[in-house]
């Protein structure tokens, strides 16, 4: 609608005065965003998630109906006069409107007008408030009474917050009838369900607020909900959140491995026992601890790219322990994916500030100035953008990164889902949905391993999957994770000793664990390790590496601090002198690798870093002074390891 608001309002468009040059009917953004939660629930496995963590076999349609309702009501709060007097320059006298909606409900303001509601049963309270709390943080209605004023709730200058409710829910009985006509079990009522449709109703009005396609209604416009619903359509096709379009058969007729591995590579038998694996529709955490080169990689690949065929799993989330692995796998599980499908899924890298998707590498525009920010309107712009503009949505706030359909990141943005931060139900349940691969699992403290449990435990309660690798987990941990949330008596070490390796474990929901364990390959590697006195003495750390590297040699010394990593730097800088040529080298500037560098100079130094020390290296010494940001899960290779004490585990990786 052109000029200033004539009736309760959703949206506004102001210009750099403040003054309103459009605005939104705030029923028909409802209508927007219930479209969106109505299409969602109908998509298969956002459903079957939904239906698990409930403790159904599926959610009817009714109870469908039902959910889209109370996601219309997600903004019920704006009706407050407080809100309304946005719409005006002077914002001195004016409210928001989630805890004022839970305080008008706390003090049964408006409650004779959703009296129905509450005949949906005793959860229906509950859910109604998940979907208040759409902005990203859970309140409970008592803790915000304070924030009710009565003139907020009382008719003023033309506006009646009880007549605007009653047209709220009038309009969701024409968009909805089946929620109001239709017989069905009560709604769920547990917390599990509960915070699963919280983080739904939040994706669902982040994607409803979207003017691209849900543009601003227009003087004489029809019912929003028709409209509503075809640009919900749209939206979750463009955004792969519904992924059918790719799910087609091979047609090559390729098996899984062949899809993922490079041409002419035949699989190893780690991979040949997680291709035989069975498929467990209703749950699973796999395990495959295999030592570091055995291709645990190219089996996860393969075993997403089975589920997804299967429909099992809609996309899949890669996580390793650092930004660096992070964007090295980017690019390996993009060149898979390319391969392995006709009509590939957006691969998205989910590393805060790198808007990578695909090919494309977005930028932010001028006005955007933080890392952080990104709400609709986007504020990002691609190279390509009739193509990226949605594919790339995920990859533009790390909130969304988990609404991606192949996303590649790191372990930290997996446990913030289960962690009381804000938009933590949203990553939970986009999550749901994935596979979740967890790469160098044993590189999780027993802080981070407790947080992992909880997502794992979530993961197969709602049905969905998990894969996890390892090259040196230990056996109390293994049972841990595979049996997240159990009662597992510890394994005595006999017990542990006496485990295969390498080992495939899985456990699905109530079977016994299968557990395979494939042969050992005829491959080995001699590696000659001496404790040395001086290691603490970054002068003697490097002459030694700079000996080494002036015979040839590429050497990787790995400190435990960044302190220590700068001090070993300048000693190696120092006794180099004029042989600049064996200095790791960035842009022609001799640096250290760790993680206190920008995000620009980051990339770069990954990049040289694969360059000097990957598998198409250079001849030549080289010495890299790093911190553990290249331990794990990267494809490096050096001749000559100088290593501060660490676990025994840590070091066999570092090996």
């Amino acid at each position: 609608m052109e000029g200033a608001p004539t009736n309760f309002w959703g949206k506004l468009k102001k210009d750099a005065e403040g003054q309103v040059t459009a605005w939104h009917p705030l029923l028909d953004h409802c209508a927007d965003v219930a479209a969106v939660a109505e299409t969602l629930l109908a998509l298969p496995l956002w459903r079957a998630r939904l239906a698990r963590l409930a403790g159904r076999d599926d959610l009817d349609q009714v109870t469908r109906a039902r959910l889209a309702v109370l996601a219309a009501l997600h903004d019920i709060g704006k009706l407050n006069l407080g809100f309304q007097a946005k719409a005006g320059v002077q914002r001195s006298a004016t409210a928001g409107h989630v805890t004022e909606a839970l305080a008008a409900l706390w003090q049964n303001v408006l409650c004779d007008r959703l009296a129905v509601i509450g005949r949906w049963g005793p959860g229906s309270t509950g859910l109604l408030v998940s979907a208040i709390c759409h902005h990203g943080r859970p309140y409970h209605p008592e803790a915000c009474s304070a924030a009710y004023q009565h003139s907020w709730w009382t008719r003023s200058d033309g506006l009646d917050p009880a007549v605007g409710a009653g047209d709220l829910l009038a309009a969701t009985k024409r968009w909805f009838p089946l929620a109001f006509d239709g017989h069905a079990p009560d709604l769920p009522d547990s917390p599990a369900f509960e915070h699963a449709f919280a983080g739904l109703v939040m994706l669902a009005d982040w994607l409803g607020s979207d003017t691209e396609f849900f543009s601003f209604t227009r003087e004489g416009d029809p019912d929003r909900i028709s409209h509503a619903r075809d640009m919900a359509g749209r939206i979750t096709r463009e955004m792969a959140l519904d992924t059918a379009s790719a799910r087609q058969p091979d047609p090559l007729s390729r098996d899984a491995f062949t899809r993922v591995a490079p041409t002419g590579y035949h699989p190893r038998t780690i991979q040949t026992a997680v291709r035989d694996l069975p498929i467990v529709a209703h749950g699973a955490v796999t395990l495959i601890e295999a030592e570091t080169g055995s291709g645990k990689t190219e089996a996860a690949l393969a075993y997403f790219v089975r589920l997804f065929a299967e429909g099992t799993v809609d996309g899949l989330y890669f996580a390793l322990p650092t930004r660096t692995a992070a964007t090295q796998m980017f690019e390996r599980v993009r060149a898979a994916i390319k391969q392995a499908f006709a009509d590939p899924p957006p691969v998205v890298l989910a590393v805060p500030g790198y808007l990578r998707v695909d090919e494309a590498e977005g930028t932010r525009a001028p006005n955007d100035t933080s890392e952080g920010r990104c709400l609709a309107p986007f504020e990002v712009l691609w190279d390509d953008h009739d193509r990226f503009r949605f594919r790339g949505w995920a990859a533009e706030n790390p909130k969304r990164f988990m609404v991606g359909a192949i996303v590649i990141g790191t372990i930290d943005q997996v446990l913030l889902s289960s962690l009381l931060v804000k938009h933590a139900h949203l990553r939970a349940t986009a999550l749901l949905r994935h596979l979740l691969v967890i790469d160098e699992v044993h590189a999780s403290d027993a802080y981070m391993t407790q947080i992992l449990e909880d997502v794992l435990a979530r993961q197969v309660t709602a049905g969905g999957q998990a894969l996890l690798l390892s090259a040196t987990l230990g056996g109390e941990t293994r049972d841990r994770l595979l049996e997240p949330g159990g009662d597992q008596t510890r394994p005595t070490l006999v017990d542990t000793l006496a485990t295969p390796y390498p080992l495939v474990s899985q456990q699905p929901g109530c079977q016994k664990r299968l557990a395979v364990a494939p042969p050992r390959e005829a491959r080995s590697r001699a590696v000659r390790m001496a404790p040395e006195p001086w290691l603490e003495d970054p002068t003697c750390v490097a002459s030694c590496a700079v000996a080494a590297a002036a015979r040839g040699a590429k050497v990787l010394i790995i400190k435990n601090t960044v302190k220590d990593c700068l001090d070993t730097q300048e000693a190696v800088e120092l006794s180099a002198g004029a042989r600049h040529e064996i200095l790791f080298a960035c842009g022609g500037v001799p640096a250290p690798h760790h993680s206190r560098f920008a995000r620009v100079d980051r990339v770069l130094l990954d990049h040289t870093l694969e360059q000097q020390l990957g598998k198409n290296r250079a001849a030549g010494g080289c010495i890299v002074v790093a911190t553990q940001t290249v331990q794990q899960s990267l494809d490096l290779d050096a001749d000559l390891l100088i290593t501060d004490l660490c676990p025994a585990d840590v070091l066999l990786q570092r090996i």
